[in-house]
C-alpha cells in the first residue's frame, strides 16, 4: 500500500504552509508525486453586489494573473520533475473534490481551517464539504497543533465501529503501520452516558456491551488478519479518540467515514468532531473505497512479512 498521488490544495495562507513539512514527508516516505493545486474564487462580495455586472475585469485579471504567479512559485521541497501546479476556478471544494476523483488521487491533504475565537470549535466549511464528499483517503491536520522537528509516523490509533465494513479499515491499518514501521492501536467507543439508565434495573448494559464489543472486535481481527492491542472507551467518539491519542502518544489517527459515504452514519456524522479534537493528524478513509483498492494478496503478503519478522501475535487490552 504506496501513496503514488497526493492532492496538496493551497491557498497561500500560513495555515496552508504549516502544512508543507508533513506534505514533504510523505512524498519523500512513499516515492509520491505531489499536485498543488489552487482554486480562484471570484469574490462573493462581486458575485452577489448589485452592481457586479460593472466589476472592474482588469482587476480580475491581475487577480488571477498574480494568482497564477504564486503557483508557479509555491516552493515545496519535492522534486519538481514530480510535482505538477493547476491553476482552477470555482467553488473551492467542488473543485478539489472533482480533481481529486478524476486523477487517481490516493491522498489529499487539507487544512481545518477554523478561524478567529471559534477556530478550536468549528471545522472549514470547504475541509467539511471535502471530508464529506472525497472518496480518497483525507489526511486532515490543525495549525494548533504543535509541528515536530521530525513528522515520523510511529503510532497509529485506528478507531473502528462495529460495522463489517471496519474489517477493511483494519486491513488498511495494518498495511500502512507496516509500510511505515509503525505500531497500531484500536478504540472503539460505548459511551456510558448512552447506558446508564440501566443501571437502575440492577443490570449493568455499559459493561455487558463493552465485552460485547470486545468479543466483536477479536472475530473481526481475525477475519482482517490482525491481533491489534484494544481500548474501549466509555466516552463520546471524538472525545474519546482525542483521550485515547494522547495517552497513546499517536502520530497519527486512522479512521472511517462510512460506507458509501452515507450522511447519517455514525462516524460520517461525527468525523468533524473528531478531527476538530484530535491531537495529531487525522487520515480518514472512505471504506467503500478500501473495499475497492484493497486486494486479499495484499494482506497475505503483509500477514507473511508479519510472521517472517516474528512480531508478537497478542497484546493486553486496557
Amino acid at each position: 500500500m504506496k501513496f503514488h498521488h497526493i492532492l496538496f490544495p493551497i491557498d497561500f495562507s500560513e495555515r496552508s504552509r504549516a502544512l508543507n513539512p508533513q506534505v514533504e514527508w510523505l512524498a519523500a516516505r512513499f516515492g509520491s508525486r505531489v499536485t498543488l493545486l489552487h482554486v480562484f474564487e471570484i469574490p462573493a462580495s462581486w458575485v452577489w453586489a448589485s452592481e457586479a455586472s460593472y466589476a472592474n475585469m482588469d482587476c480580475l485579471n491581475e487577480l488571477r494573473a498574480s494568482a497564477q504567479r504564486r503557483l508557479n512559485e509555491y516552493a515545496i521541497r519535492v522534486p519538481e520533475t514530480r510535482v505538477t501546479r493547476v491553476f482552477a476556478e470555482g467553488d473551492a471544494a467542488l473543485q478539489i473534490v472533482d480533481w481529486a476523483n478524476e486523477h487517481d488521487v490516493d491522498l489529499l491533504v487539507m487544512g481545518t481551517h477554523g478561524y478567529g475565537a471559534l477556530e478550536g470549535f468549528l471545522l472549514g466549511s470547504k475541509t467539511a464539504k471535502v471530508l464529506q464528499n472525497a472518496t480518497c483517503p483525507v489526511w486532515t491536520d490543525s495549525p494548533r497543533h504543535p509541528r515536530p522537528s521530525d513528522p515520523d509516523i510511529s503510532r497509529i490509533l485506528c478507531a473502528i465501529e462495529m460495522r463489517d465494513e471496519s474489517i477493511w479499515l483494519l486491513r488498511f491499518a495494518d498495511q500502512l503501520a507496516q509500510e511505515l514501521g509503525a505500531t497500531v492501536r484500536l478504540l472503539h467507543s460505548v459511551p456510558e452516558f448512552e447506558t446508564r439508565p440501566n443501571r437502575y434495573f440492577d443490570f449493568d448494559l455499559h459493561r455487558y456491551l463493552q465485552e460485547s464489543a470486545r468479543v466483536e472486535i477479536a472475530k473481526m481481527q481475525r477475519e482482517a488478519g490482525t491481533d491489534f492491542p484494544v481500548t474501549i472507551s466509555g466516552l463520546g467518539i471524538s472525545n474519546a479518540v482525542a483521550e485515547a491519542a494522547n495517552e497513546f502518544g499517536a502520530d497519527l489517527i486512522v479512521t472511517g467515514r462510512g460506507k458509501a459515504q452515507k450522511p447519517f452514519g455514525r462516524f460520517q456524522t461525527h468525523i468533524y468532531e473528531i478531527v476538530r479534537h484530535a491531537p495529531c493528524p487525522v487520515l480518514s478513509c472512505s471504506v467503500s473505497q478500501l473495499e475497492r483498492t484493497i486486494s486479499f494478496s495484499d494482506i497475505k503478503s503483509f500477514s507473511k512479512s508479519r510472521n517472517d519478522q516474528q512480531i508478537p501475535t497478542s497484546y493486553p487490552a486496557s
